[in-house]
């Protein structure tokens, strides 16, 4: 046999691999990511940038799932915080839920979070496990579709073995898993998810983390 021949073959392979690897990523990227996968629980934690139309997902999943308490996260509002009362995303989304009527149903509350250069959820992770000073018990972590994996394996890590921690991916309002890859909010959003998530990955076991 040539050493073209076997140079050939190993290429061949090559490329079917990443064919495999790319259907994979295709077909389970999505539901990878967004991460669906709730504990029993009386607490939802809410990040506090979702927008409108996910807040009120996640009121509705409350409602219908057993929740007493839902927690508002988030640090520092980055685009017109000079016109607004509220100075954090935590804050604000606490003032959305009260104006949806919300405090009827559920316990409301704000954990504001401190301004980081980088790793913002991380952040908002630590300024919850101050604020409930959580040993043992349980919440659900209710996030943006893809970004559901990522933000709980920060609140996860961050509140350790003692707190199981569940997340609830909220369907964005652009695309949703069946359909990502025909917007390019999809793409960018599940592209830029994955990669971030194998970064958080391999900083984690490099010891240092989002």
């Amino acid at each position: 046999m040539s050493p073209g021949r076997v140079r050939g073959g190993g290429c061949g392979c090559l490329l079917v691999l990443l064919a495999t690897a790319a259907g994979w990523a295709w077909a389970m990227g999505y539901p990878f990511l967004a991460r669906q996968a709730p504990v029993p629980s009386e607490i939802l934690v809410v990040e506090g940038w979702v927008g409108d139309e996910l807040l009120l997902q996640a009121a509705g999943w409350a409602e219908s799932n057993g929740v007493r308490k839902i927690i508002a996260t988030g640090g520092p509002i980055e685009l017109g915080s000079h016109l607004v009362q509220w100075k954090t995303y935590a804050e604000m989304t606490k003032a959305r839920m009260e104006k949806l009527g919300l405090a009827e149903k559920f316990e409301l509350a704000a954990v504001p979070a401190e301004k980081v250069r980088r790793g913002r959820t991380r952040e908002s992770a630590r300024a919850l496990a101050a604020g409930l000073g959580m040993e043992r018990g349980a919440f659900n972590l209710a996030s943006e579709g893809p970004h559901a994996r990522r933000s709980w394996r920060a609140f996860r890590d961050e509140f350790g073995d003692g707190v199981e921690v569940g997340s609830v991916a909220l369907v964005p309002a652009a695309y949703d898993g069946r359909d990502w890859w025909s917007c390019s909010e999809g793409v960018r959003s599940v592209v830029g998810e994955a990669v971030a998530y194998v970064y958080d990955v391999a900083a984690g076991l490099a010891g240092g983390g989002e």
